[in-house]
């Protein structure tokens, strides 16, 4: 067997691979490869340069035994190629872009990083283990998600998605317009894979999912569904500090229609207002959990975990609840908030033409989320 089948052969041995991701010592991980590759004279040098090769030339894998060990986490619009990362640990962070960029301190991640064509993908979606997400948490952002997301990863029984970068970036590409619940499936058949000991899925859309909530609903009819909220000038308070992606004027932008020839704050408002009409239509067409940020100050944690039809033991409770004391965003810091409310931030006039923008579809979205 030549040397690049050798290769491809092990990128699916699931012990293998384990073993190189166990390593720490990179002569040992050479020790490895020159057994594995039947290569005795193999040293770094030849190694960096052959993985090198194979990590530029896009290969397609059986996936129902690739996809045990590895996930994709990334996509390149222009190659329509998925890149992948080793899957052998359990996601815990606030977000899942930070459990990936540790993912990425391995020996075995930092030498070898496969990719593939999607359009090779997509027939053998079907190889993979489906996935039923529990829950899907759409927001505005700023509004307590990951507060929420965040409380469900304290279980160990319980996967949390948050926020897939993947799964948004092939949800704008128009590329793919015509596949769209294929290739979320897909995604979330791979990255969502249930791969520690976990019995549910809890899914963080971005904020920007919300302009595709019809291709989530229609792919995971039977998930719950979360809308969190919040008063429309707190939001845009905090995004005066640092604003989020789907906040700023940006090419690609993320939405359609919106008048970029405008100030900042204006154009924040034009996203605001456009959330609240894509949450207004969900909550219209579907049954769904609505909450406002001061509302979920005031929810307890059973409330939160009956959501994706979990129950909290008294212990598992007061973990929850001591977590809201501390920062969702960044673990074991205690949280403080020492911001500026939107009070201080904006003169009257500006607090006025928000209020008179975004107040009433704020206030329309309580009284649906009450009803």
């Amino acid at each position: 067997m030549c040397r690049v089948s050798l290769y491809r052969a092990l990128l699916h041995d699931a012990s293998r691979l384990k073993a190189l991701w166990q390593t720490t010592q990179l002569d040992d991980f050479v020790a490895q490869m020159q057994q594995y590759l039947q290569w005795p004279e193999l040293n770094f040098d030849v190694l960096q340069r052959f993985l090198a090769a194979q990590n530029q030339q896009p290969f397609c894998p059986e996936l129902a035994s690739f996809s045990r060990c590895w996930q994709p986490y990334a996509y390149q619009s222009q190659r329509k190629i998925v890149r992948w990362l080793p899957a052998f640990t359990r996601p815990v962070l606030p977000f899942f872009e930070d459990d990936l960029a540790l993912s990425r301190q391995s020996l075995l991640a930092q030498l070898i990083q496969p990719c593939s064509q999607l359009a090779q993908l997509l027939p053998q979606r079907l190889t993979v283990p489906p996935v039923k997400p529990a829950l899907l948490i759409f927001h505005w952002s700023r509004c307590g998600s990951t507060l929420v997301s965040g409380s469900f990863a304290l279980q160990p029984e319980v996967k949390v998605l948050s926020e897939s970068m993947l799964a948004s970036d092939l949800l704008l590409d128009p590329t793919w317009a015509g596949q769209q619940m294929q290739v979320l499936d897909l995604v979330l058949r791979l990255q969502g894979r249930l791969r520690h000991q976990e019995q549910k899925l809890v899914i963080k859309c971005n904020a920007w999912d919300l302009q595709h909530w019809p291709i989530w609903l229609a792919t995971y009819p039977a998930a719950k569904r979360l809308c969190l909220i919040r008063q429309p000038e707190a939001v845009l308070a905090s995004h005066h500090y640092l604003a989020g992606r789907h906040m700023v004027r940006q090419q690609p932008a993320l939405w359609d229609g919106l008048d970029t020839a405008v100030t900042l704050l204006e154009y924040q408002c034009q996203v605001i207002k456009h959330m609240a009409e894509l949450m207004i239509e969900l909550l219209q067409q579907h049954p769904c959990k609505l909450l406002s940020y001061e509302q979920l100050t005031h929810t307890s944690a059973q409330q939160l975990a009956i959501l994706a039809g979990s129950t909290l033991t008294e212990i598992e409770q007061r973990r929850w609840n001591a977590f809201r004391h501390f920062d969702a965003k960044q673990q074991g810091v205690p949280f403080q908030n020492r911001k500026k409310t939107a009070d201080a931030l904006f003169s009257a006039a500006q607090l006025q033409r928000i209020r008179a923008k975004l107040q009433p579809l704020y206030q329309l979205l309580l009284a649906k989320g009450a009803g």
